[in-house]
């Protein structure tokens, strides 16, 4: 194996890889603190803690195979406990998250699927959406919650979304998550079949408390895959970011109007805005109002 002999502490990042002399590639991404800090947000019950760790490192793998300055958002929809879920990645590898429950959601198992929490595979829809946010075109893949794990699912999204063959391992640790993306490339030939069996048999087989305890990304890769010539590139940093601010909150009140924002202070004496990502507060009072529309105030002036 290549490049593989500084086994410095993996968490929070995520590094890619590929076979030197095979059409496989790969990536493998450790979130704690990340997930750790995004989960603390809100008092999340232990199923929708699990699986919204289990889908951030889905969405960070996917998001790493990005072609564009985009983002990438799983969003599952459902009339169960769990009403709404939303995991966001972008391409520099920053994430968000947030979900909607009903108190049911505290009674079931921590180990319930994503169609358990969306009230059966009927009733809950789960899309991923790539969004370039550079004026292109949006993506969306429509998954059906038939299998029971996420890494199956997301594997099968890729097979009928995307066409690529692809294996996907995702351990979870309480608020530390790991995950593993095997992918076959596109244009692989039948010489690279052998070497797609046996690494995709591996990531299949690898049990969810090896995943976790191997120290280094270097250690993981050298355990799965010792008879491989694996490249593993330098690891990006990932992270929990959202992308809430005073100044967005101020656009969106002034889409509802000077009308209605001086009725609702008129009403209550302040106005405030909670993000249902990251839970910080925003609190507008009636100066503050005064200052969001002076602007408007001096076109018409004018």
């Amino acid at each position: 194996m290549s490049n593989l002999d500084a086994n410095p502490p993996f968490a929070d990042a995520l590094a890619r890889f590929v076979f030197e002399h095979s059409a496989v590639r790969g990536a493998i991404v450790s979130l704690d603190g990340a997930c750790r800090e995004i989960l603390d947000c809100h008092p999340y019950p232990p199923a929708l803690r699990r699986v919204l760790s289990e889908l951030l490192a889905a969405a960070t793998l996917l998001a790493s195979t990005l072609k564009f300055k985009g983002a990438l958002i799983v969003q599952l929809q459902g009339d169960g406990p769990v009403r709404l879920l939303v995991v966001e990645s972008d391409a520099a590898l920053s994430l968000r998250a947030t979900a909607q429950w009903k108190e049911t959601a505290a009674t079931l198992p921590a180990t319930a699927s994503l169609a358990e929490l969306a009230g059966g595979a009927e009733h809950g829809r789960l899309a991923i959406t790539l969004d370039p946010k550079d004026g292109g075109p949006l993506y969306q893949g429509i998954v059906a919650l038939e299998a029971h794990g996420i890494a199956t699912l997301i594997e099968h999204y890729l097979r009928t979304s995307e066409q690529i063959d692809s294996r996907m391992a995702i351990a979870t640790d309480g608020p530390r998550v790991r995950g593993l993306l095997l992918q076959r490339m596109p244009g692989a030939a039948a010489a690279d079949d052998e070497t797609w069996a046996r690494a995709a048999a591996c990531v299949a087989a690898l049990p969810p408390d090896m995943l976790l305890a191997r120290r280094s990304a270097p250690e993981l890769l050298h355990a799965q895959f010792p008879h491989d010539d694996v490249r593993l590139f330098k690891a990006r940093p990932a992270r929990f970011a959202c992308s809430c601010s005073e100044e967005r909150v101020a656009n969106a009140l002034r889409m509802i109007g000077r009308t209605e924002v001086e009725t609702i202070l008129a009403e209550q004496g302040l106005i405030g805005v909670t993000c249902e990502f990251c839970n910080r507060q925003y609190t507008f009072v009636a100066e503050d109002a005064r200052a969001l529309f002076a602007a408007e105030r001096s076109t018409v002036r004018h």
